[in-house]
């Protein structure tokens, strides 16, 4: 049997359902990406023979290929010393997870699945940030979620897909807030701002913004909040002169970003 499960956005097991930790007490094989819970959490609760293969993506380093995963996947599936793998995404599995060549692979075997979602870090990560994706107060009705960096690594802010040399008309896509995953690196940040802010309209130079690395982390999280013009100075001039990425990070655009709800918070 294999589950595919999210791990949501904490680094620690005690956020997780009973039903997950049930199923990771009695895994024999777990495949880990880079933002599920880390092998030492793991370790906690897992079997003391149960291997965990880290195949985790992570931006500008060298990473198994997809088709390499679920090839993975399907050879752990397909062993008989395993009768739990679980295939462990952070977030949830069905948002911007690569799920679906993995899941196809198991049905064309005829593999036994089950898929357990759990919280994504685009809703969880400006939360942590203490921003509310929508506010009837300002207006904020709708949000969307995008990805910042498109599958061949480059920042989905001049691209779509029907025309991926064309810019993006940010102008047209009529929510009230923004929000953007996979967009740590502060060159594709400021590449975004821009394109955000080419026409001036309905994102400006003075639209509030926030960036939410490590969400969840009570020991790492950073927040930093500006305006689309000035939110990657505030960043740098904050980081090393040596740091180019604040990854993992969330981004969100729109007025809710002026907002902190958890300023006070004991």
């Amino acid at each position: 049997m294999v589950y595919i499960i999210g791990s949501g956005v904490s680094p620690t097991l005690t956020s997780l359902s009973l039903n997950i930790l049930s199923i990771l007490s009695t895994a024999d094989v777990i495949l880990i990406d880079s933002l599920s819970l880390p092998e030492s959490e793991l370790r906690l609760i897992v079997p003391t023979n149960c291997t965990i293969l880290n195949v985790g993506k992570r931006g500008d380093r060298p990473s198994m290929k997809q088709l390499e995963i679920d090839q993975l996947l399907l050879t752990q599936a397909k062993s008989s010393r395993n009768d739990i793998v679980v295939r462990l995404k952070g977030g949830d599995p069905f948002l911007f997870g690569r799920s679906r060549t993995e899941i196809e692979t198991l049905q064309n075997n005829n593999i036994s699945y089950s898929v357990i979602p759990n919280l994504s870090s685009a809703i969880a990560g400006p939360h942590f940030g203490g921003i509310p994706l929508t506010d009837p107060l300002l207006g904020a009705n709708s949000f969307a979620v995008f990805s910042g960096t498109t599958a061949a690594g480059t920042c989905v802010a001049g691209s779509t897909l029907e025309a991926p040399l064309k810019p993006r008309n940010w102008d047209d896509v009529h929510v009230d807030t923004l929000v953007f995953l996979m967009i740590g690196r502060l060159d594709k940040l400021h590449l975004l701002c821009q394109a955000l802010t080419s026409n001036n309209q309905r994102w400006n130079t003075d639209t509030p913004c926030g960036v939410i690395q490590n969400a969840g982390s009570e020991a790492n999280q950073k927040v930093w909040r500006s305006t689309l013009s000035e939110i990657v100075k505030v960043i740098q001039s904050d980081l090393k002169n040596d740091e180019n990425t604040v990854s993992p990070a969330v981004f969100v655009v729109g007025r809710v970003a002026s907002l902190n709800l958890l300023e006070n918070n004991a």
